[in-house]
This record gives C-alpha cells, structure tokens and sequence, in this order.
C-alpha cells in the first residue's frame, strides 16, 4: 500500500514538473540561448555550453566568447567581450553596457531576437 501511494505520488511529481509554461526568450526560466540583432546591427548568438559568438556591424570576421549566468536577484546573463566576462548584460529583451545601467533600468541597447523556424 506504501508502495503505490509513493509511486502515485512520484509520478504526480513528475507530470506536473513537465507541464511547465512557455516562457519568452531572455527570460531567466526559458533561458537565453537563441540569436539576435542588437539596434546598431551587431548579432550576438549564445548556444548550449555557455558558448556565444559576436558579430560586429561592417567586419566580416565572428569572435567566439562566452556567456553565464549572473547574480540570481537580477536574473540576467553576462556575455564576454574584450577579456571582460561581464562586458554585457541581457535581461528582459534588453542589452546594457554596464550594471549599473541594468540595476537602475536605464537606457538599454534595443535588440530583436530571430524567430527559429
């Protein structure tokens, strides 16, 4: 009787964990991997393993970097850049240059995430 009660309790577990909402990109729980475009044409990519790529407007050539995960109060990521692990922050759909920009919601670099077909 133990026995199935745990395993129906389990299981109950275990559906509700899967049937989590869809959550927009950038978001802190749907994640920050995907592409997109910032507002001065630079593109940005950042893939599975904390792997990312920047392409600046005008220069042909990528540079591959790094992104994480940063601070969990803020949810947002940090993408490097320069030697600097913390060159870039993304949070909500929004990219800023400093942290203090990000923490006080000042201006922020406008980007448009590509749709994945």
């Amino acid at each position: 009787m133990k026995k199935t009660i745990l395993l129906t309790l389990l299981a109950t577990v275990m559906a509700l964990a899967s049937c989590g909402p869809e959550f927009p990109k950038g978001s802190m729980q749907g994640g920050y991997i995907g592409k997109f475009t910032d507002e001065f044409g630079n593109k940005f990519e950042l893939r599975d393993g904390n792997k990312a790529t920047i392409q600046f407007s005008g220069v042909d050539s990528v540079i591959q970097t790094q992104w994480a995960t940063d601070d969990v109060n803020d949810s947002c990521a940090t993408i490097a850049f320069n030697m600097d692990p913390h060159y870039y922050y993304l949070k909500d759909g929004k990219l800023f240059r400093r942290h203090e920009d990000m923490k006080a919601g000042h201006p922020a670099i406008n980007i448009e995430y590509e749709d994945e077909d």
